[in-house]
């Protein structure tokens, strides 16, 4: 009986090993961003990324909410970006913005361009403009996707498209190495990335090994989002 229980318990194991990529996927990261401006406290940013498959099957789907109360007003987002393959190359994205201002813009890329549909109160417009290959989505507000840009390069040039503005620019991405953070009263290791857009100041990000993102500084906004808890 011991010696067939064994074979059953290696059989299971092999049946684990030989499982397909697509079988063992989950989520990637979860979390939470508490939000600052000027030192302040305005908000929250709530957010999900799940991969599926692996290698140029994979596919990302990452949400997530952010409520901001700003001088100028209230701030809701809800984003959603699906990426796809070994660069993560964002195929789909769409934003419902709400508070003060609300509008909802749907945008797909493809074949060199970005095209977004842009829904308002007056109505509808639409929108195309170029998108290099290798574009990143990295919409203004929104912590999270900056693990898509930890996923691709740590070093280099990327094109970023920012939806909410219409537009594309080059950004350069520097490393400055593994530094010690302190995160509510915890000091962990973390890498420190420096994104710089072309006509923009920094932005500072700070990502764990697995490319979470931990904290995101851009001084010149005085914004600064930090994790309410470190992923496990």
């Amino acid at each position: 009986m011991t010696r067939q229980l064994s074979r059953i318990a290696l059989f299971a194991l092999a049946a684990l090993a030989s499982a397909p990529a697509a079988a063992q996927s989950g989520a990637s990261d979860q979390g939470t961003f508490r939000v600052y401006v000027q030192d302040t406290e305005v908000g929250t940013e709530e957010f999900t990324i799940r991969q599926s498959g692996s290698g140029e099957t994979s596919e990302y789907t990452a949400s997530g909410k952010v409520s901001l109360r700003l001088p100028s007003g209230s701030l809701e987002l809800t984003p959603r970006l699906r990426s796809r393959g070994l660069q993560a190359d964002p195929a789909s994205y769409q934003v419902d913005v709400g508070g003060d201002s609300p509008r909802k813009i749907v945008g797909s890329v493809g074949e060199g361009r970005f095209s977004a549909r842009i829904v308002t109160a007056a109505g509808e417009q639409l929108r195309e403009y170029a998108a290099s290959n290798g574009a990143l989505v990295l919409d203004e507000g929104v912590a999270h996707h900056y693990f898509f840009l930890a996923q691709r390069t740590r070093s280099g040039r990327v094109p970023v498209i920012v939806p909410r503005e219409n537009r594309q620019v080059m950004a350069t991405v520097t490393s400055r190495g593994e530094e010690q953070v302190e995160v509510n009263g915890t000091r962990v290791s973390l890498y420190h990335l420096v994104v710089q857009p072309a006509g923009a100041g920094p932005h500072h990000v700070w990502v764990d090994a697995l490319n979470r993102v931990i904290r995101v500084e851009i001084p010149d906004r005085g914004y600064r989002a930090v994790r309410t808890e470190l992923p496990r």
